[in-house]
């Protein structure tokens, strides 16, 4: 049996979807403006209309989880969309969840719902903290009420150890828990598309390549990985073909969009940046 990956392709007004089986692409969904039309296998194609102010995917019946619609929808609904906020997260968990928010002050029901959802992800979570924080020893997540749950942090040193909660981690360790749980969750629950919004704003100098490293390691084998970056080793972590340029003159002007490798850099794009050479 064939994989699908559904893809899609936005332009001026008409936002259409393909699904794409061993090469050949096939139209499934097209929409423009309020009309919207699905494409079916024979002669069931359904036209209708949608105020064009509404989404009409989630309204559009299933067939069933195998239906491209279906896993569309899903793949859309776990997005990893996130900008953490480091000091407002506190490891404090009411319920579970696999959605993040964008701040991730969720944190402790996102990684309760990982969990409860892929038991084996915690080896993985495991082997890599214990790799970034050679003292971490083990986490705990403990029902303290019928849905509450408080994260904890226990960290060992040859005869010493020391239990903390949460909350009182720094915000760069509490970047690398985040970490942890994006790269679990693309592997027990993926693939998913991630769109991290500067991961590199709370890390020392030091561990910010390596960090860069490890999620672009992950998301080569499958998902996709779109992080923003002012950060000059985060910006050296990624060649050219797949680094994008943001800029604009103004507030009145629209933001420009150029592929790096398309600017003619010659040398360091960092070192072309600091000497404002770089020309959108």
């Amino acid at each position: 049996m064939s994989s699908a990956l559904l893809i899609p392709n936005f332009a001026s007004d008409t936002q259409t979807f393909f699904v794409q089986r061993t090469g050949n692409g096939k139209v499934l969904y097209a929409r423009t403006e309020a009309k919207v039309q699905l494409f079916g296998s024979k002669d069931t194609d359904a036209k209708f209309m949608v105020d064009e102010h509404l989404i009409a995917l989630p309204i559009i019946q299933e067939n069933n989880k195998a239906d491209p619609l279906s896993i569309f929808r899903t793949w859309l609904a776990r997005m990893l969309i996130i900008a953490p906020v480091p000091s407002r997260i506190s490891g404090d968990a009411q319920g579970e969840t696999l959605t993040p928010d964008r701040d991730v002050e969720n944190f402790g029901a996102w990684l309760a719902g990982v969990l409860a959802y892929s038991p084996a992800s915690y080896t993985q979570i495991d082997t890599y903290l214990k790799e970034v924080l050679p003292d971490f020893k083990d986490l705990k997540l403990p029902l303290i009420g019928k849905e509450f749950r408080s994260l904890s942090i226990q960290f060992q040193q040859d005869n010493a150890e020391i239990s903390l909660p949460f909350c009182d981690l720094s915000d760069g360790e509490k970047c690398f828990f985040i970490c942890a749980v994006v790269l679990v969750s693309n592997e027990a629950y993926g693939p998913l598309f991630c769109f991290w919004d500067e991961p590199d704003n709370f890390l020392s100098i030091s561990e910010v390549s390596h960090f860069v490293r490890v999620l672009r390691r992950t998301f080569q084998k499958s998902g996709q990985l779109l992080i923003s970056s002012h950060n000059p080793e985060a910006v050296r972590s990624f060649s050219a073909e797949n680094t994008l340029v943001l800029g604009r003159r103004s507030h009145l002007e629209p933001t420009i969009v150029r592929p790096l490798e398309e600017l003619n850099i010659k040398g360091d794009i960092v070192d072309a940046l600091i000497r404002n050479d770089v020309k959108l």
